[in-house]
């Protein structure tokens, strides 16, 4: 026994430190449990709070749109409209139970017995009759005479059609009193329906109430099929779960609430048009779509190298889907990056999607000694910005020695220029050539100093038509210290020699057939005053010495060395470089270009990303020279604006292509409208002419708006619509006057026939024209209606000839007042389109000089008849000019 209890004392210390264990293990095991509830409510599945917390929003909303449809209710005419239905419904409910209705009703049931006893005397007869119809068979089956069971047959049919008679008149009786119960029934549920649709938004705004509170929490989830593809181009399932947090991403009314609650931007445009139930979320967002924790769902983490496209980035995937299209209304950011490419010419040095036929940016240097004078090219070639602080031309950091090389090899390999006849020898004048400059139309693309502004630049994006309005984002024209389409000619004379600059303008196909500067059909008198005037713009420097040290040999082969290294033939044609390859890497995948090829040098104050990165190359990429290694790119000089803008752009230039099912082609009319848009900016239609609500910057250079081009696309306002396809692509091929009294001229562009086409076929797509080249069928009219025309049109009426030229005939008016040859309506303009503008020209064109004589034209002609009377006007125009 005591050795028991001495065993038993021993092994105390030992019991107790067990329940210490077990105490420390048990409380651990309730802290992991606990850490285990915590850690899956609120750190991994943090869109259970996001649900809580979007409830709440969409309870409060609907609240809110609940005590609007009460107030609404409370109203003092609806309230009245209640109480009196609420009356009413008591008295027909009175009715309903009245004695009126009780004796209907006990007439109901005394009619359906009667019909009920008659309907079962009629099945009893018809049980004879199947009885006795069997006796006749049976007769026929035994061969015995069956006269006696068929006069029996006879008499149950007979006596069977009578009951059916009786029956149905019963029945009318039955369904005559139904219908007299069923009115004092109607009336009760009339009366509710009415007080029932008075109050149903309020009962269904306080069901959707109902149904959030019992809402539970859910992952949501979208599979998208096809859309993406594996390593081996094998098209495969996708999940997205982005809709678990963004609830409302496709529910309108939440527009200004906060992020992840936030409906999309544009949602009817854009999930209209891409549901997303088929092409996802991640697809044009990226992220990581199967994830449900905040940052991982967002891709930014490690290893993950498709990140959420934050602001302006995610327009870059409209060009996955959408390889053809230049530009986007609702991805402006991408759309003037794009446009940045093509006008400084990136692909040029480097090999970019989609610019393999685009032309180059600058000019032809085969011919550049006949051009410019040694000294400025050398200045020129140093420091760009120092001559034309706009220009497109990049700063290359070049020595002294360099630029006189580059410019000593272009000079020796420059052709000699076509003989000029001797032209400019005779005697110009300077304000002759002001003049000419000033008016002919030179400022619609080039910026001169001294001239003056007279009026406000016209054109405005508001008056774009809305059929378009979403195709391309407008704006209004540049002012004119902001032009800058074609060079500033404020230093020409510094720069250029007068012979060629006569030839240029006399005829700049023969230097360049490329170029967009069109030929304005100068005379060699008007020629010799422009270049006149032009020559006194800027002084011509010479440094001495540079001649002579750009005809040294070694320094001629040293500049066609420099010219291989930079690429400047990426812009310029230059003799002995036609077969030279791009020097700089190709960026057709450049957006997926991880950290590891990209070079940042000993760049350490610019952080490690590949925004980063591609901001500071665009800014200044000689931050990334180092002593091995030297950096080629120039300096454009972007500003931060525009280095975040082009980088827009490159974000968007990978390989990655989606599915042929997901791509979208542009169809025919959207391609017609592309091409258009494309050749209206490279030879700067907008200069002069309102085009889509913009341009018409050289309006602000006339005081008299009678003496600016007209507008050809704004408003209601369509040249397609207005003048005959084959016309306008003869017009545009070989312009003619149509207004006299202007100044400003057409120009000449040399346009191919693919080009003319193409220009024809934008304006008459925009005019919503759906055959553009068409014949227009001219029957022959009655002499009535031509004779009315006539009539019409002379001096007794309208007197249209006052304003309008007649072939050689001119206005008898001031030149003010002038107005088209109405002797080309024949073949210019399309009689449909008469009409209408006959009928209400300041509808087509607001401002317009063109009066307005109907309504209320002449009664004395076809019987005061306005639209005979049209028609007789446009009879007579098409047939004008033909005797």
């Amino acid at each position: 026994m005591q050795s028991w209890r001495g065993w038993r004392t021993s092994k105390l210390p030992e019991q107790r430190s067990l329940r210490i264990l077990f105490f420390i293990v048990s409380m651990l095991f309730m802290l992991v449990a606990v850490w285990a509830v915590w850690n899956e409510g609120k750190t991994r599945r943090p869109w259970k709070a996001y649900q809580q917390e979007f409830n709440r929003l969409e309870s409060e909303q609907i609240a809110r749109e609940l005590a609007a449809e009460r107030s609404k209710l409370h109203a003092p005419d609806v309230r009245a409209a209640l109480a009196k239905l609420q009356q009413d419904l008591k008295t027909a409910q009175a009715r309903l139970v009245g004695p009126e209705s009780t004796k209907a009703q006990q007439l109901l049931a005394q009619r359906e017995a009667e019909y009920a006893e008659m309907n079962m005397k009629a099945q009893f007869i018809k049980s004879e009759l199947d009885e006795a119809l069997y006796w006749v068979e049976h007769a026929i089956h035994e061969k015995k005479d069956a006269t006696q069971a068929r006069t029996k047959v006879a008499a149950i049919e007979q006596q069977l059609r009578e009951l059916s008679a009786q029956a149905d008149v019963l029945n009318a009786r039955v369904e005559e009193a139904r219908e007299i119960v069923k009115r004092f029934q109607a009336d009760v549920d009339t009366i509710q329906g009415r007080i029932e649709e008075l109050n149903a938004p309020a009962i269904a705004i306080e069901r959707r109430l109902e149904s959030i509170a019992g809402r539970a929490p859910e992952v949501k989830q979208i599979v998208v099929e096809g859309l993406a593809t594996n390593e081996f181009k094998v098209p495969i399932l996708t999940v997205d779960r982005c809709g678990t947090c963004h609830l409302a991403i496709d529910r309108p009314g939440f527009e200004q609430a906060k992020q992840p609650f936030r409906t999309h931007p544009y949602r009817d445009v854009l999930l209209g048009n891409h549901q997303i139930a088929r092409f996802g979320c991640t697809s044009c967002h990226q992220g990581q779509g199967p994830t449900l924790e905040v940052d991982a769902a967002h891709g930014e983490v490690r290893h993950w190298d498709r990140p959420l496209l934050r602001d302006d980035f995610v327009q870059t995937s409209c060009r996955k889907c959408h390889t053809d299209k230049k530009e986007f209304a609702l991805a402006p950011v991408y759309s003037r990056g794009r446009q940045m490419v093509e006008d400084l010419g990136c692909f040029g040095c480097h090999t970019m999607a989609g610019f393999e036929k685009v032309q180059k940016v600058g000019p032809d240097l085969t011919r550049i000694a006949a051009k410019v004078n040694p000294t400025w090219l050398v200045e020129w070639i140093k420091k760009p910005r120092a001559y034309l602080p706009k220009t497109k031309m990049p700063h290359f950091d070049l020595s002294d020695e360099d630029a006189l090389s580059i410019a000593a090899y272009l000079l020796r390999a420059s052709q000699p220029m076509p003989a000029l006849r001797d032209a400019l020898k005779a005697p110009a004048s300077v304000e002759r050539g002001r003049e000419i400059v000033s008016t002919i139309g030179c400022l619609g693309c080039h910026r001169i100093p001294g001239i003056e502004v007279k009026a406000p630049p016209t054109g405005a994006p508001s008056a774009v038509s809305p059929t378009h309005a979403l195709v391309s984002p407008l704006a209004p024209p540049p002012l004119p210290e902001d032009q800058d389409f074609a060079p500033d000619l404020s230093k020409i004379a510094g720069k250029v020699n007068a012979d060629w600059l006569f030839a240029w303008i006399k005829n700049p196909k023969q230097f360049r057939p490329t170029t967009r500067m069109p030929d304005l059909r100068l005379s060699d008198d008007e020629a010799r005053a422009a270049t006149a005037f032009l020559m006194t713009l800027g002084q011509k420097q010479s440094v001495a010495g540079v001649e002579r040290e750009v005809r040294r040999v070694e320094r001629i082969a040293a500049g066609e060395r420099l010219i291989r290294k930079r690429g400047c033939f990426g812009c310029h044609d230059i003799k002995g470089f036609e077969t030279s390859e791009k020097i700089a890497p190709d960026l057709s995948n450049f957006s997926r270009k991880r950290l590891l090829e990209l070079f940042f040098g000993e760049a350490v104050q610019v952080k490690q990303t590949w925004q980063d990165y591609t901001f500071w190359k665009l800014k200044n990429p000689r931050i990334y020279a180092t002593e091995r290694v030297e950096q080629l790119m120039p300096n454009f000089g972007f500003t931060d604006d525009e280095a975040k803008t082009l980088m827009v752009y490159l974000k968007s230039l990978s390989t990655e292509r989606v599915p042929p099912q997901f791509q979208r082609n542009l169809s025919d009319e959207e391609q017609v409208i592309q091409n258009g848009r494309t050749l209206v900016k490279r030879y700067n239609c907008n200069g002069c002419h309102v085009i889509e609500g913009q341009g018409g910057a050289i309006a602000a250079f006339y005081a008299n708006e009678t003496r600016i081009p007209p507008p050809l696309e704004v408003g209601m306002m369509h040249e397609g619509e207005k003048v005959q396809a084959i016309w306008l692509y003869q017009f545009l091929g070989r312009p003619i006057p149509l207004r006299p009294w202007l100044d400003v001229r057409m120009p000449t562009f040399g346009l191919s026939i693919q080009e003319a086409t193409a220009l024809t076929k934008y304006f008459a797509v925009m005019g919503k024209q759906q055959v553009p080249y068409e014949y227009v069928s001219v029957e022959e009219p009655s002499p009535e209606l031509v004779k009315a025309g006539r009539l019409l049109m002379s001096k007794e009426y309208f007197d249209c000839f006052t304003c309008h030229q007649q072939g050689e005939k001119k206005p008898e008016g001031p030149p003010e007042n002038w107005a088209p040859d109405l002797s080309l309506a024949k073949r210019r303009l399309r009689p449909i389109w008469i009409g209408k503008w006959l009928k209400d020209p300041q509808k087509i064109q607001p401002g317009t000089k063109m009066p307005s004589y109907y309504p209320d034209g002449p009664e004395d002609i076809l019987e005061g008849k306005e639209d005979r009377q049209i028609q007789a006007i446009t009879e007579y125009l098409m047939r004008s000019g033909e005797n």
